[in-house]
């Protein structure tokens, strides 16, 4: 398995080893316009539309951070690698899926401390639940569409981008700061510690395996497990 610093080996001299405030200001930029333009969008929306607010809010999720996401690659690096996207050893994919199980596990205790604190936040939740309860078709969109579509997009910004321009101040800086930003952008409710919990996980599997596809795959695994869950449940 490589090191984020051997997996670096291989870049151009000529070419930035991680992205740089250029690369994050265009990211954050076109992430609110982008996020803006979803929020007119939704605000839009008939009653009677077949498109749900949660499948909307998860469309939403997943290509706002990716178009923020391909905005900073090609600024000026044009090069997907110094983000992250990098070939991984299959051990760390199935490492992924193992500590993605244990955080979904491990969702429910931390739910139980730190709900109270944040009374009637569970509604913020009602739209994803109710697309994940409304009907088989229903729930496979919901798991294509947050199960997979939104982290993607989500761990693009924040772990490819955001997270590899912090770690040039060391990788304790690039994981927490990183996760906790993404914590807050869930908004603050009880989904900002469960957030900043999974962002923890996946900027460690980051920083460790020098590659964000199992970043992706605790995102991925966790956020489907949820769904399923509420679906099924």
């Amino acid at each position: 398995m490589s090191t984020v610093d051997e997996a670096l080996i291989d870049q151009s001299p000529r070419t930035p080893v991680r992205p740089g405030w250029p690369e994050l200001g265009v990211a954050v930029l076109t992430f609110v316009i982008l996020t803006l333009i979803g929020g007119v969008i939704g605000l839009k929306l008939p009653a009677d539309s077949p498109i749900s607010l949660g499948h909307l809010n998860f469309l939403i999720s997943g290509l706002a951070p990716l178009g923020a996401f391909a905005v900073a690659v090609l600024i000026r690096i044009r090069d997907v690698r110094p983000f992250g996207m990098r070939r991984v050893h299959p051990g760390w994919l199935l490492a992924a899926i193992a500590i993605a199980l244990a955080c979904f596990a491990l969702s429910w205790p931390i739910s139980a401390i730190v709900d109270p604190f944040f009374p009637g936040s569970e509604a913020v939740q009602e739209p994803y639940r109710e697309a994940a309860r409304s009907g088989v078709l229903s729930l496979v969109a919901t798991v294509a569409l947050g199960g997979v579509l939104t982290p993607i997009g989500e761990e693009a910004l924040f772990r490819g981008v955001l997270a590899n321009f912090l770690f040039r101040w060391g990788p304790w800086i690039g994981v927490i700061v990183s996760a906790a930003i993404f914590g807050v952008a869930h908004g603050i409710n009880s989904i900002m510690p469960i957030a900043f919990f999974v962002g923890l996980a996946a900027g460690l599997v980051l920083r460790l395996s020098g590659s964000i596809w199992p970043a992706m795959v605790v995102h991925m695994v966790y956020n489907s497990a949820g769904m399923l869950y509420h679906g099924i449940s």
